[in-house]
């Protein structure tokens, strides 16, 4: 607490070779209302560009520099839950800026609903060329509780704007070392916190009210690399359901399988077009397959740290 009552919560960056790309997030963030925050940027780079760039901030009582040596955005997300202090942790990609009431969003959702470990909010496309590539990005156009596994059945939110509840999340385990950009398995680092935060009887909740500008552009091109790194997180993740005995929810990965990795090409087939996204079916299969054979932690649900 503050002099004046108010919660800390904290700000979390994880970041690797943006160099002075990092320092508009920063900025978003340092300029949040929240009368009691810490920011933690977290910079897994093999070179001191970023460190550089960031030193305009160090003079600012709330901003936390932490340089790693691990690889992989799930061990960055640990190293980053063992730096902050505030018991609800809002986390944003290096490569996204966050409104002023960001935080205190953040804040109020978990104020008034005590079961939820996981909060995420809409993530915006920034300006780009459409017509050159695209942006990821999670629309929300409303709020929504999920409750159960099943309620999670098609879950697409991104890591890019999301938030959690400290103790829920250790009692977890933490996030998983083996996921994220830069892990083995390269992706579903966010998805996977949400999926075992349900599974442990906790909730999660997206907010509409709160939106990141995210500016992480991909050509067309660069999308056939990032449905592959996606989709073998993916399966990857849901393996886990199969090594940890969970039958009631095994229907999860194939509904993800069938209709966000199959039916797409079976779809051009039916319609006498070229097949798109066929890498998105080995992609799954083969993070699948990797994942029931990676060292597992059955009592978390968390691949073992190699």
């Amino acid at each position: 607490m503050n002099q004046r009552g108010v919660q800390l919560i904290s700000a979390l960056v994880c970041t690797c070779n943006r160099g002075e790309l990092v320092v508009d997030t920063v900025s978003s963030i340092l300029a949040n209302s929240h009368p009691n925050f810490e920011l933690v940027v977290v910079d897994q780079s093999k070179n001191d560009k970023t460190e550089t760039a960031l030193k305009q901030f160090s003079s600012d009582q709330r901003f936390k520099y932490l340089k790693v040596s691990s690889v992989g955005k799930g061990r960055a997300l640990n190293a980053g839950l063992s730096a902050t202090n505030g018991e609800i942790i809002a986390i944003t990609d290096d490569d996204c800026v966050v409104p002023p009431h960001w935080l205190e969003t953040f804040a109020s959702v978990f104020a008034a609903y005590p079961d939820v470990a996981v909060s995420f909010c809409r993530v915006e496309a920034g300006e780009h060329d459409s017509t050159a590539g695209f942006i990821p990005e999670y629309i929300l156009d409303s709020d929504r509780m999920l409750t159960t596994i099943h309620d999670a059945r098609g879950f697409r939110s991104l890591g890019a704007g999301i938030a959690v509840r400290r103790r829920m999340v250790e009692n977890l385990g933490g996030f998983d070392p083996m996921l994220g950009p830069g892990s083995k398995f390269h992706d579903c680092d966010d998805r996977d916190i949400a999926m075992r935060a349900l599974l442990a009887n906790y909730h999660v909740y997206e907010t509409s009210a709160i939106g990141v500008k995210h500016f992480g552009f991909r050509t067309w091109q660069d999308g056939r690399e990032l449905a592959r790194r996606n989709f073998l997180g993916i399966g990857a993740a849901y393996s886990k359901f199969v090594r940890c005995g969970r039958k009631d929810v095994i229907y999860i990965p194939a509904y993800e399988f069938i209709r966000f990795a199959l039916w797409p090409p079976l779809r051009d087939l039916f319609c006498l077009r070229q097949p798109r996204g066929v890498v998105r079916i080995t992609a799954f299969l083969t993070g699948f397959t990797e994942g029931l054979r990676a060292p597992l932690d059955k009592a978390t649900m968390v691949f073992v740290d190699d």
